[in-house]
């Protein structure tokens, strides 16, 4: 249950700072080597560095642009970008999934809803300490979770 948690706060985390507009969904986007990389996109980009050459194009694009404005980030927006980042690198496939989908039905939701869960979820992230363990899952985010693309509400 607590790592399920996790993964919905991870993913709506990374749907706050990482988004990427819709039509940057392009399966026929070219990989990127890590070889072309500059030093700083690979410094930056580290913690993915080993799931690198399996990532499609597009998710490599995605990656790059987050890593291109990370200079110009402020040092809290920084902090959040490295944690989300590592966070990320550190699930399975499985658990990436289990996020995209999440951030899929935390997408559907009303933008005030969504303001309001991230504000629930910034409150218990500061009452329960940046390391402590994760909060239950909320009912609404559940069902968010398990509605796939195209259900009805």
């Amino acid at each position: 249950m607590a790592r399920q948690a996790a993964l919905i706060f991870t993913a709506f985390a990374l749907a706050l700072g990482l988004a990427a507009p819709a039509h940057a969904y392009d399966p026929s986007r070219p990989q990127t080597p890590w070889s072309r990389l500059s030093p700083d996109e690979r410094r930056i980009l580290a913690p993915v560095a080993p799931d690198w050459e399996r990532l499609p194009g597009f998710q490599q694009e995605r990656l790059l642009s987050s890593a291109r404005r990370y200079p110009s980030l402020q040092p809290i927006q920084k902090e959040r970008f490295e944690d989300r980042i590592r966070d990320w690198a550190a699930m399975t496939p499985e658990q990436r999934r289990a996020a995209r989908e999440t951030f899929q039905g935390l997408r559907k939701l009303p933008p005030e809803r969504q303001h309001e869960l991230r504000e629930r979820w910034l409150r218990e992230r500061e009452s329960r300490g940046a390391m402590g363990p994760p909060a239950p899952r909320p009912a609404e985010e559940s069902r968010a979770r398990s509605q796939r693309p195209g259900e009805a509400r």
